[in-house]
Parts: structure tokens; C-alpha cells; sequence
């Protein structure tokens, strides 16, 4: 892929805005490893892990506890947040956290048990350092935190929900399935898409957002061949684009997401089913749309849904936050047609099957776990 894009004449948003960004951002290999000093300089001597039960399988995770137990930390650790976390989902951890009394609270994961963690220290008025283990969310540096709420998607915005400090370690993407990398890259390319041309834009928002989306995009076959600058660069990639998330909020791309997680597939697959799509609608690089549909097949399987086009379609155009805040307006009829075109791609490929979560191959994403985006390593 050529390193330039074709882009659609957005709104540039010229006057004032705001721009915030409280966390504090580690970046780099091996920069894992400076946990322990970061919690001890925020006054922590017992942390609360909030992680997956996948990621406890992981080495990065027992170097990590191994760590912490040497530099004198108390650790706990909650590993029951799960993939697309609803409030009772909080609630839970919450309960867990009072019991253990932490001073601070740690996230370990993708963007779901980001989240949670960051929703659980929030209530308990704790500091919090998130660590990402896939690029794709922005999570680590966003303050918001996305939860189910009754079955539905709801971004809780609050600016106490910002992690203190951000650790954004690449060689915690070693262990990534290609499926996982691949719908994670996409997740943050949508992301990034999504802020470009966002009516809340401003010229810091896009500087980041063209930079991450670049980076992104012409890095993934890099990352998923093991190279080491590839996968540095993605991880930079979905970290610019969570930053540039902050000041935008996201657009049309989370619209036409949410009905598919709402239906049970993961956020960041529907993300990146979304996102070739939603390209030639704002016309953002629409002549790399095909491409990078056809890459994104390769590496993963649309889920078998309940494809209620008019429903699906209707709540979408119903999702004001979203659609007044996108570069152009769209029609019922445009929204219509990205679903028939996504049910015709996910009949088509028919259903492959299930291989787990090995390199190269195709996987079924409907619910995103660690299991999937992580290779279980000894």
C-alpha cells in the first residue's frame, strides 16, 4: 500500500477547542517492566489486577506478578472480565475489589478488561495505570469506558475515568493471533478514520489521526510476519488513535458497529467489518477499501447473525450522538445497504471452520477472548 490517501473534503472545525490529555504514556519494548516503580511513585502498595482468565496463561503475565512481588506489591487478581463487559460486569469486580482493599487498580488486557478496570477504579476513587496487551482499542489513554447496559452498548464519558499512566509495550503483541491482530489493527484504523473526520475535529485531532491510520495500515502485514518495527508501529498507531479519540468521540463507524456487537460479535471485529465500508461512505481512502476487505477476509469469519436489515438500519439512523457528529451526512438507504452488503460477504465465505487461534488462519471472533487473540505460550 502506498503511503498516501485520498480523502474527502472534511469540515476543518477552524475557531477554538479543547485538547486534555492526562495520562501519562510509557512506550516501548520491554517497558512492562517498569510497573512496579509506577505504582509505587502513585503511592500504591496494593494493586488490583483486572485482566482476563486468558491472559493468565500468558509468560507476560507471570513475569509481571513475578515483578511486583519483588519490588514488594501486594497483587491481587480479578480475571473474570469478560469480552464485551456489561455494568453488572463492574458490579462483580466491585465486590472482589472490596474485599482485597486496593490502593490502586491495574488493567491488563484489551480494551475490554480496560474498561472494567477503569470503571472499578473510578468508583473507588483509586488511581489506575492500564496496560494494553492489543492494538486496537485506544483504551489505555481514553477517558471513557464502554459497557453494556440492558443488552446495548453505552460509552461512559467521564474524564476521572483517564488511566494515571499508560504502559504500551509491543512485545506484549508477540503472543496476538493473526485474527486478533488483524480485527484490532482495523478496530484502531476505524478509530482513527472516525476522528479524522470528525465534526469535533480539530487540526491536533487530525495530525494524529492521518499519522495513526497510515501507521496502521501499512504495517499489518509487517506485524503479522513477526517483525518487530511492524508491531511497534500498530501499537503506536492504536495508541494516537485513542488519543485522538479523546477530543472527537467516535462517528459513524460505532454506529454501524453496534447493532453487530449488540447481536454477539465482538466490538472490534464488528469494527473491522465496518471499516471498508464505512471508508467509501465518508470517502477516506475509499480506494484501499476493497483491499483491505479482502485482507481482513482472509484472517477472519463474519459471524451467522439475526440479519433484521430494517431493524438494524433503523437503529442506526436513530443513533443521533454518532451521525451528527460524522463528516457527511447519510441516508437510511446508504446504512441499509453496508448490511446487505456484510450479510452477502458473511453468506459467501460461508462458514469456515473453527481452527483456534493459530497464525494465519481464520477464526470465528463472535465472542473475543484472550484464548483468541492471544497463541498460548509455555
Amino acid at each position: 500500500m502506498k503511503n498516501e490517501i485520498s480523502a474527502y473534503f472534511y469540515p476543518r472545525g477552524a475557531g477554538s477547542f479543547e485538547f486534555q490529555l492526562p495520562t501519562r504514556i510509557i512506550f516501548g519494548e520491554g517497558m512492562v517492566r517498569r510497573l512496579g516503580g509506577e505504582i509505587k511513585q502513585l503511592g500504591g502498595i496494593r494493586a488490583l489486577i483486572v485482566t482476563s482468565r486468558g491472559m493468565l496463561e500468558r509468560q507476560a503475565v507471570k513475569y509481571i506478578l513475578a515483578d511486583l512481588d519483588r519490588a514488594g506489591i501486594t497483587a491481587s487478581t480479578y480475571s473474570a472480565a469478560p469480552p464485551e463487559p456489561s455494568v453488572d460486569d463492574v458490579d462483580t469486580c466491585l465486590k472482589f475489589a472490596n474485599k482485597v482493599k486496593p490502593d490502586i487498580v491495574i488493567g491488563l488486557g484489551g480494551g475490554s478488561a480496560m474498561d472494567v478496570a477503569k470503571k472499578t477504579a473510578r468508583e473507588m476513587a483509586v488511581p489506575k495505570i492500564m496496560i494494553a496487551t492489543t492494538a486496537g482499542s485506544g483504551s489505555e489513554v481514553t477517558h471513557n469506558s464502554v459497557l453494556k447496559v440492558d443488552g446495548r452498548k453505552k460509552s461512559f464519558n467521564d474524564i476521572k475515568l483517564a488511566a494515571d499512566v499508560a504502559i504500551v509495550d509491543p512485545d506484549l503483541l508477540m503472543t496476538m493471533s493473526a485474527a486478533g491482530m488483524v480485527s484490532s489493527a482495523m478496530d484502531a484504523m476505524a478509530h482513527a478514520m472516525e476522528s479524522y473526520g470528525a465534526r469535533k475535529g480539530n487540526s491536533i485531532v487530525r495530525a494524529l489521526a492521518l499519522e495513526s491510520y497510515l501507521l496502521t495500515r501499512d504495517n499489518i502485514g509487517l506485524a503479522l510476519s513477526g517483525d518487530v518495527e511492524g508491531r511497534r508501529n500498530i501499537a503506536m498507531g492504536s495508541l494516537m488513535a485513542g488519543m485522538a479519540l479523546i477530543s472527537t468521540g467516535t462517528t459513524l463507524g460505532h454506529a454501524l458497529a453496534y447493532p453487530l456487537s449488540d447481536r454477539g460479535i465482538s466490538h472490534g471485529l464488528s469494527l473491522a467489518i465496518v471499516l471498508p465500508y464505512l471508508m467509501k461512505i465518508n470517502r477516506f481512502d475509499a480506494g484501499h477499501a476493497d483491499e483491505l476487505k479482502s485482507f481482513r477476509q482472509k484472517y477472519c469469519v463474519i459471524p451467522e447473525i439475526d440479519w433484521n436489515i430494517k431493524e438494524m438500519a433503523s437503529e442506526v439512523a436513530a443513533d443521533e450522538r454518532h451521525l451528527s457528529n460524522n463528516a457527511r451526512e447519510v441516508t437510511l438507504q446508504e446504512i441499509a445497504a453496508v448490511y446487505e452488503a456484510i450479510k452477502d460477504e458473511s453468506r459467501n465465505a460461508g462458514r469456515l471452520p473453527r481452527p483456534g487461534s493459530a497464525p494465519n488462519k481464520n477464526i470465528d471472533l463472535r465472542r473475543e477472548t484472550d484464548e483468541q487473540h492471544h497463541e498460548k505460550v509455555p
